[in-house]
């Protein structure tokens, strides 16, 4: 009798701690766009899958797109593709085309753990909203070049997954720069874990080979561990593969993944910060110091993106700490962290970034007409929730027509 009361609290401890020992099963959703210059990446990394395959437990299922063939959908084995439909030629940068996708899965695969992964190039935050803007939009993820259909702005995505009714654990974006809390209050509600990058990543992405390996050793991972399987897979490939292969190159690569349950407060912080901001400017005795300390700030925060969109993008934490008006941005994004890498050229990267536009010098760049509240009469502003609902794009609009740049 005593031993099997001792059994029975053995199974209890073990079920209430999260036994990882139990198989679980995982649904691996890879919406793969490689209608673009990324159609020899994505087939590298379908090759990647199929060096694991699915099993049992795990089923690695993939969309895929190319240049100049149809998009079909298949459950990738060990060393080699089935096909399950040849679904003629989409345009992987429509909404319905990931909504559909995303119905389908989740009747065909249902899992006790689904992972839904964007696969292409990403832009951060968007400008405009997929109608005309004063500029040349840069919409965020998404390009498929058969259809010649621009970027997907990131309130477009939200919608397409959310209209889908997925379950969906984990949320990655396999794709650059999309780390912003643009973006990351704007998909809040969509996965409890993103996964995603600050920085612009190479063709190369995330390693799948070393990530689906570990998940087909040990299929009783928890989500969390699986998010630090993703990072430190792609940490070691940049470490100790990319690195010392491409000799002298800056290491600028990152990683993060995050708790979405903290996102509404990290923006909340911000909104915040934005607000104490706007006031101190509006003061005339604060307003001369107040605008010298926002100008070192930014000159001296930890710039992301210097290539693709230079300018652009700051470390959330990093011009926090440079503002010097409290800590509890930092704090919250340290609890979001599940985990994190990034690169020595990035020092004071910390997983979330922000758009704060650099003051114009020889290029011209400056501020961006569109990163306001989006007016649905002249079709220009942004859509998203970030932007729309809170005050740090009247911050910005405050600080550079004080400094005379707007």
């Amino acid at each position: 009798m005593f031993r099997i009361l001792f059994l029975l609290l053995i199974l209890l401890f073990s079920v209430s701690c999260g036994n990882n020992t139990t198989p679980r099963t995982w649904a691996i959703l890879v919406y793969m766009d490689g209608d673009n210059n990324l159609d020899q990446a994505a087939l590298d990394d379908l090759e990647e899958m199929k060096a694991v395959g699915s099993s049992d437990y795990v089923k690695i299922v993939v969309q895929l797109d190319l240049k100049g063939v149809t998009t079909k959908r298949y459950l990738v084995e060990k060393g080699s593709t089935a096909l399950i439909s040849d679904l003629g030629e989409l345009d992987m940068a429509a909404p319905q085309t990931i909504t559909d996708f995303l119905v389908w899965a989740k009747d065909a695969y249902p899992a006790d753990s689904t992972v839904f992964i964007i696969w292409n190039h990403g832009n951060g935050w968007d400008q405009g909203d997929g109608a005309s803007v004063i500029s040349s939009p840069k919409r965020s993820i998404l390009y498929d070049e058969d259809n010649n259909a621009p970027f997907l702005s990131n309130f477009k995505v939200r919608n397409a997954i959310t209209n889908s009714g997925t379950k969906i654990d984990i949320f990655g974006l396999d794709a650059s720069i999309m780390g912003t809390i643009e973006a990351l209050y704007e998909f809040r509600d969509l996965a409890p874990i993103i996964i995603t990058s600050q920085e612009v990543g190479e063709s190369h992405g995330w390693d799948y080979k070393a990530i689906l390996s570990r998940l087909e050793a040990a299929p009783g991972m928890g989500t969390e561990d699986f998010s630090r399987v993703v990072v430190d897979s792609y940490r070691d490939f940049f470490e100790l593969t990319f690195y010392p292969q491409n000799r002298g190159k800056e290491k600028t690569h990152t990683i993060s993944a995050l708790r979405t349950n903290y996102m509404n407060q990290i923006a909340k912080e911000a909104d915040s910060l934005a607000g104490g901001l706007i006031s101190l400017m509006d003061d005339p005795a604060a307003r001369a110091d107040t605008l010298a300390l926002i100008r070192n700030a930014r000159q001296g925060a930890q710039a992301i993106d210097y290539y693709v969109q230079p300018y652009v993008y700051v470390d959330l934490a990093d011009i926090e700490r440079l503002l010097g008006k409290g800590v509890w941005i930092s704090l919250l994004i340290s609890d979001a962290t599940i985990a994190e890498y990034h690169g020595s050229a990035r020092p004071n990267a910390h997983g979330v970034s922000i758009v704060f536009f650099k003051m114009p010098d020889a290029t011209g760049l400056t501020y961006d007409p569109n990163y306001k509240n989006y007016d649905p009469q002249t079709q220009t502003g942004n859509a998203g929730e970030f932007i729309n609902n809170l005050r740090w794009d009247e911050f910005l609009q405050k600080y550079y027509s004080s400094e005379g740049f707007i």
